[in-house]
């Protein structure tokens, strides 16, 4: 994964960024913005490189042939309803989950089912079901549960008539 150009534009709105609060509000509120970030950075960075361990050893302990086989492009619907599932019981924060798709990716995984799997980790996440109906209640929960049941497989398939009409292989 190629960062260059990406890591720019981050650097220099931090910079722009840190120009206007050192100048608008002084010194000590722009270090202790910084300060802060960096205690969230030292707060997530395990949680970082568990994912990308995770995401590393998911491309050297299952078969790239399983993951073809249940998660590859000619899975068709059944690999996108895979990676709908997946997805509504994967844990964590984007932080900690798109490491594992970018290592599910690279191990041959299809771009429909990892759309589908993205997708319904951010539509379904059944581990905060609980959560949900405990501020918002059951049937607010249930509405919109049912209301995006099939986004995920519908963004799958979207994505897979993308690729197979309008992208080419190198």
């Amino acid at each position: 994964m190629r960062f260059g150009s990406i890591i720019w534009i981050y650097l220099i709105c931090a910079v722009v960024l840190f120009t206007i609060a050192y100048t608008k509000i002084g010194q000590k509120e722009t270090f202790s913005g910084v300060k802060s970030s960096l205690v969230l950075f030292v707060d997530i960075l395990p949680l970082i490189l568990i994912a990308m361990v995770i995401g590393g050893l998911i491309q050297v302990i299952i078969p790239q042939e399983m993951i073809e086989q249940f998660l590859g492009t000619s899975s068709g619907i059944k690999g996108i309803v895979t990676g709908s599932l997946a997805g509504s019981v994967m844990p964590g924060p984007p932080y900690a989950s798109l490491p594992i798709v970018a290592s599910l990716l690279k191990s041959g995984a299809g771009t429909g089912p990892m759309v589908a799997l993205v997708t319904a980790w951010a539509l379904w996440r059944v581990n905060l079901i609980p959560l949900e109906i405990a501020f918002i209640g059951p049937r607010f929960m249930a509405i919109r549960f049912l209301s995006t049941l099939f986004f995920p497989i519908l963004a799958g398939l979207i994505a897979q008539f993308i690729v197979m009409r309008f992208v080419t292989s190198p």
